[in-house]
């Protein structure tokens, strides 16, 4: 079993990077619930958001 050069379980970067892309998706997802009023939409809108945040935020905060 690898360890990382930290020692932390999961590197400090790519925590910011997980938990800026679930407040997106947080957010994405109310605001969409408040327009549209249904669960499928909220979580379809919610899910995407998050999944194309973290690409996006892995090349903005770079290495």
């Amino acid at each position: 079993m690898s360890s990382s050069s930290s020692g932390a379980p999961l590197p400090i970067r790519w925590a910011m990077i997980l938990v800026i892309a679930m407040a997106v998706g947080t957010l994405v997802g109310i605001l969409t619930y408040l327009e549209t009023g249904t669960w499928p939409a909220t979580l379809l809108a919610a899910f995407g958001a998050a999944g194309a945040a973290v690409p996006t935020l892995h090349k903005i905060l770079g290495p």
